[in-house]
């Protein structure tokens, strides 16, 4: 690692520069790379990379080679920094581009991305910050629409989106012939509602696998059980 690289977060097996990121490292992502299923896959390809944690949690989970796609010079800047200073530099590659124009050469076991969700308010200060954060191209739809034409028969897409969101996603991928397979909710501590939805969705359909994950007691500090099973390798405290 090069002295004047500046390492805003550190995991277990790697690091992460988010600088020049609209979106910052946050749990959302390190919750989605760790609940992911990652088995049986030979490609994946992380949608809207950003500073490309998500591809660096699955690529210390399983041997695929994987896409990172990230649109944004900024993210892609430390995207590639990461992956180079990473284990896995030679299993990540970093497509700088909109997903829409992206062509695989082979088909994904797995789609996975931690798209924009942000609708209305006020947006974000900085060109980055706002396309990071606000729905566009990249949207629950779209990242749909693009999963069914990228991955293989058994592929699987997976996805984190907010909770008030599941129906209109789930009708969305039924009309799209995905089925919903895994889904976990997503809250902060044990006095808070759901806020998040980690979806799986797959071309066969079966039992739906539902779950409910709180990442924090009801003290508002300590990690629930669950949620440092699930990250206890990455998180350098777990």
């Amino acid at each position: 690692m090069t002295q004047d690289r500046d390492v805003t977060f550190r995991f277990k097996q790697f690091s992460i520069d988010d600088s020049h990121c609209g979106m910052k490292v946050g749990t959302d992502g390190v919750v989605l790379g760790a609940w992911c299923n990652c088995s049986d896959t030979h490609k994946v390809i992380d949608v809207g990379s950003g500073s490309g944690l998500i591809a660096l949690m699955v690529a210390q989970r399983c041997n695929a080679l994987i896409d990172a796609i990230e649109t944004d010079s900024g993210a892609c800047h430390d995207a590639q920094s990461n992956i180079n200073c990473s284990p896995w530099r030679d299993r990540i590659n970093l497509v700088e581009g909109c997903f829409t124009s992206y062509r695989a050469d082979t088909a994904a076991d797995m789609v996975v991305s931690n798209p924009p969700f942000f609708t209305n308010g006020e947006e974000a200060h900085g060109a980055g910050r706002a396309l990071a954060r606000h729905e566009g191209s990249l949207n629950y739809s779209s990242l749909i629409d693009f999963a069914c034409r990228t991955l293989t028969d058994n592929g699987r897409l997976a996805f984190i989106y907010p909770s008030d969101r599941e129906n209109d996603i789930i009708y969305k991928a039924e009309m799209s012939r995905l089925k919903l397979r895994r889904v976990c909710h997503l809250r902060q501590n044990e006095s808070r509602p759901v806020i998040r939805d980690l979806f799986e969705f797959s071309r066969i359909d079966g039992p739906i696998e539902e779950s409910t994950l709180t990442i924090r007691k009801r003290d508002g500090h300590s990690y629930t059980r669950d949620f440092a099973q699930l990250c206890r390798d990455f998180y350098l405290e777990l």
